[in-house]
């Protein structure tokens, strides 16, 4: 399995690389100055979908995430994240409050770009590693790592504000079946941020 992240995470890095290193070539054939933006996101993994204010709040306040990110490129991008990420699981009377890192390398592709609103794709391997917990069951061993393979898409609005739409498959499961099933069991998540220069 850690052989199959490297080498999708390889395969990523050398695409976004070449593409990048050719978005930074103006038409008149000189080097323009990269693109780079980086910035703070908050998150949360959907458990259901919906738009209603009160249940986002009450899945943010069981499950949420909080990091930065960094984006190099303009058309097509780059764009590693870091999140320290938090969860509760219930187990009987027992709740604990699980804490991790997680890491997404996405490579984008801006489809869309009118100035107060542009589009993008996006797809990437996401590595989740456990920090703690608040109060661990006993006889229960979490893993120490976790991978999964994100794809999705988002708008960015005034060239400001980000906010991106992800579908996560486990890389330790069969991804095809995931894709085809595309159900929610929190593999949705959700995030806002600032980008800033």
């Amino acid at each position: 399995m850690k052989k199959m992240m490297l080498v999708v995470l390889f395969a990523l890095l050398f695409f976004s690389g070449n593409s990048f290193a050719q978005d930074q070539v103006s038409s008149n054939g000189k080097s323009d100055k990269p693109h780079f933006w980086f910035g703070p996101k908050i998150g949360l993994d959907l458990v259901t979908p919906t738009i209603d204010q009160n249940a986002i709040k009450q899945q943010f306040d069981s499950n949420a995430q909080f990091g930065i990110f960094f984006q190099f490129g303009r058309k097509f991008y780059l764009q590693p994240e870091f999140y320290y990420a938090t969860h509760k699981e219930q187990y009987g009377t027992v709740e604990t409050r699980v804490n991790s890192l997680k890491v997404p390398v996405m490579v984008g592709l801006r489809l869309i770009n009118l100035g107060i609103i542009s589009a993008h794709v996006m797809a990437g391997p996401q590595g989740s590693f456990f920090l703690n917990e608040s109060n661990p069951i006993s006889g229960m061993t979490r893993q120490s790592s976790n991978f999964d393979l994100q794809f999705g898409g988002g708008v960015d609005l005034l060239g400001l504000i980000t906010l991106d739409v992800r579908y996560s498959a486990n890389l330790n499961n069969s991804v095809a079946t995931q894709i085809q099933q595309l159900n929610w069991k929190d593999a949705v998540n959700v995030t806002l941020g600032l980008k800033l220069r």
